[in-house]
């Protein structure tokens, strides 16, 4: 059966969130049901709404204004269901569908561990609407436990569903040319990506680069944009290590990158779900990463990465080395896909629809 299936992000500029939304969008559209991508803010991945799929642009200037367009579009439209992901847009959406007529089954999906939930206001208004989901999914159970007992969400209203990876995509991708100086050194080519914002800490990332010895002649590629820019190049050059570290901007296919590394490098203080780390394991890139609340459950037992301590550029910098001197093992990882995205639809889909509000 088919289904009139609406996802909310707050924007489509950079993000992990963003890019599983669309990546989930693609797939419940292949699975026959009418979908539609809604965000209050364009940006690059706009290019990467799949075809089959209908990009909706909800421009508002925020707050009150953006709850009044997505109730107005959801009693226009009528969805069968909405999921939002992102803290924002998941509030919007419960204030939203609050003013409607129709109501949607509402699933949320919250992609940050409530522990970084540094605004006191933020987590009293999760802790007054998230309760008034149908469904909200945790990415670790790290994460479900943390909703059910700060937020105050019944236990049999939260699902943990690992974020799905596009493996046929990022083998596709991956492949695709990369035309830069590093890219012949791959063999001493570390890689990172991720917004530059204080929770991905690349400040330490660099800290630690500094500490290699230069004969090694180790490069570090850091994909992404954001916020933390201008100070993070600046402290590269204070460092002395600019001409070994490449500030790449934006990079719409990440994966060429990570597949010609040596080894992947994750130095973030929390994480959600690392999407970037798990990608590159599919990929067959060992990695370094952080021991923040929820490594351990989303890596396993993997042999390929490791671990250590949040914010300790010493650890960091004997992992890389380790990483840089040991051979590569080859790919074991089986990143999670069909069973997450079936979660997803089955969350969404199998609900009875909520009552339409009298006008």
């Amino acid at each position: 059966m088919s289904h009139h299936l609406a996802l909310l992000v707050p924007d489509l500029r950079v993000g992990g969130a963003q890019r599983v939304m669309l990546y989930l969008a693609g797939r419940f559209a292949a699975a026959g049901h009418r979908v539609d991508v809604l965000a209050f803010h364009d940006g690059p991945l706009v290019a990467e709404v799949p075809d089959s799929v209908r990009w909706v642009p909800l421009k508002t200037a925020g707050g009150v204004q953006s709850v009044r367009h997505l109730a107005r579009w959801l009693d226009a439209e009528r969805p069968a269901a909405l999921l939002s992901s992102v803290t924002g847009a998941n509030l919007v959406a419960v204030a939203a569908r609050a003013l409607c007529r129709h109501r949607p089954h509402l699933v949320l999906r919250e992609a940050v561990t409530l522990a970084n939930v540094r605004s006191p206001l933020r987590l009293a208004a999760m802790r007054l609407l998230y309760p008034r989901a149908d469904a909200v999914v945790a990415l670790s159970p790290v994460m479900a436990t943390e909703i059910q007992k700060r937020l105050g969400v019944a236990r049999e209203r939260i699902h943990y569903l690992p974020n799905p990876v596009d493996a046929a995509r990022l083998a596709q991708q991956a492949r695709e040319p990369l035309d830069h100086p590093f890219a012949a050194e791959a063999d001493r080519l570390l890689v990172t990506a991720g917004r530059l914002i204080p929770q991905k800490d690349h400040a330490t990332l660099l800290e630690a680069f500094a500490r290699i010895d230069p004969r090694l002649g180790a490069r570090l590629a850091i994909l992404g944009d954001g916020p933390e820019r201008s100070r993070l190049e600046a402290r590269a050059a204070a460092l002395g290590i600019t001409a070994n570290v490449c500030f790449a901007g934006f990079e719409a296919n990440p994966w060429r990158w990570i597949r010609r590394a040596r080894g992947f490098v994750l130095s973030s203080r929390w994480e959600g779900h690392p999407n970037a780390l798990i990608e590159a394991l599919a990929l067959g890139r060992p990695a370094v990463c952080t021991g923040y609340d929820a490594s351990a459950e989303c890596l396993g037992s993997d042999g390929r990465v490791r671990v250590v301590p949040v914010a300790d550029p010493k650890a960091l910098a004997e992992a890389m080395v380790a990483l840089l001197k040991t051979p590569p093992s080859p790919p074991t990882l089986a990143p999670p896909g069909d069973d997450s995205v079936s979660g997803y639809l089955h969350l969404l889909c199998t609900a009875r629809p909520l009552p339409t509000r009298s006008p």
